[in-house]
């Protein structure tokens, strides 16, 4: 099943969730509150957000509800990935890449891997990529002539 989309506020309030499964929404509202400068309300409103696009659940412990995720921050990852791409010409994707590694954060050890990850997919790779795009929505040149302006 393809889960709707988070926005940026969303995507905060599920990393305490991910890191803290179970969190009523007082604890959610002290994560945040102070270094977003939200009030409690509109952290309530993206819980409610959030249950509504079934991405948490909430439990009712005695007179609270205790929030949980129902997708991984990996699951999560990998489906917004998923969909970015899949709004980018196959010839551009490398351009996703090299943007993550510019401005990304990595550890040598991450880099090291990425680079044995990079040479092992090197073997799999074709010579050429094909454009996925409909003619008129790129710029990667491969249909002849259109808004290439």
């Amino acid at each position: 099943m393809e889960r709707e989309t988070m926005s940026q506020a969303e995507w905060q309030v599920m990393r305490v969730l991910w890191a803290n499964p179970g969190a009523t929404s007082a604890q959610v509202i002290a994560s945040l509150s102070q270094a977003y400068n939200w009030q409690g309300v509109t952290i309530k409103t993206l819980l409610g957000r959030l249950k509504n696009k079934f991405l948490v659940t909430a439990e009712k412990s005695g007179k609270k509800f205790q929030y949980f995720p129902l997708v991984s921050e990996d699951e999560q990852l990998r489906q917004s990935l998923e969909s970015l791409q899949a709004s980018v010409c196959n010839t551009k994707q490398v351009d996703l890449v090299r943007l993550l590694i510019e401005t990304g954060q990595f550890s040598q050890t991450d880099l090291e891997q990425i680079s044995q990850l990079a040479l092992e997919k090197r073997d799999q790779a074709p010579e050429r990529l094909i454009c996925n795009c409909i003619p008129g929505q790129c710029t990667c040149g491969q249909h002849g002539g259109y808004y290439h302006g």
